[in-house]
């Protein structure tokens, strides 16, 4: 995986990134669809950013 990655689950697009604070090495993750940003969060890995987005989309979509 290089630095950043995106996807669409089911409906909505996740953004997974670096975190931009350089004394924190985490991963920002996002989810999005339709130009709304429906949650966000910070995960220790890319694995684990990506895995989390996904968890938030399937709790999204189950509201």
């Amino acid at each position: 995986m290089s630095d950043s990655y995106e996807e669409e689950f089911q409906g909505y697009t996740i953004y997974v990134e670096i975190s931009a604070d350089r004394y924190n090495p985490a991963y920002s993750w996002s989810i999005c669809k339709d130009d709304v940003e429906y949650d966000t969060g910070l995960s220790f890995s890319k694995d684990d950013a990506v895995a989390d987005a996904e968890a938030a989309v399937t709790e999204l979509i189950k509201k």
